[in-house]
């Protein structure tokens, strides 16, 4: 019932196992921006775009004080610079807020409204095909 496994067979069950693992791995690199521009790269396309969002913020109305925002940030240079060793050069780069909703209170013991607003700031970048930047490991 329970046989055990030769060497070979362990090894090759070690094989399947790396292989599966490997798949695996290049799947999920695959669905970052660096593995979408290397795709594109191979495919060859002439342009790749990618967006993220920069900048996120949160609305917040404290009750008899005021209005704030609570805002994180993410640095998106680590991507941007695996795009270029994929074989692209950065032309352009823009960014827009995209408000997501606005809270408002009426404030207290005055006149007026205290206003936060929601949202991102989205960087979008554009690359064009660029050979000489590409990094082939």
């Amino acid at each position: 019932m329970f046989k055990a496994k030769s060497p070979e067979e362990q090894a090759d069950r070690e094989a399947e196992k790396a292989d599966v693992a490997a798949e695996r791995e290049l799947q999920r690199f695959l669905a970052t921006p660096v593995g979408q521009s290397r795709e594109a790269f191979e495919y060859g396309d002439h342009l790749f775009q990618y967006s993220h969002a920069v900048m996120s913020q949160e609305a917040v109305i404290v009750a008899m004080v005021g209005s704030t925002v609570n805002a994180t940030s993410a640095d998106p240079s680590a991507i941007l610079n695996g795009v270029c060793n994929e074989g692209w050069e950065l032309v352009n780069g823009s960014f827009v807020f995209v408000e997501q909703g606005q809270q408002s209170r009426d404030k207290f013991m005055s006149s007026g409204q205290n206003v936060a607003t929601k949202g991102e700031t989205i960087g979008y970048y554009l690359f064009r095909r660029c050979e000489a930047n590409r990094v082939v490991a």
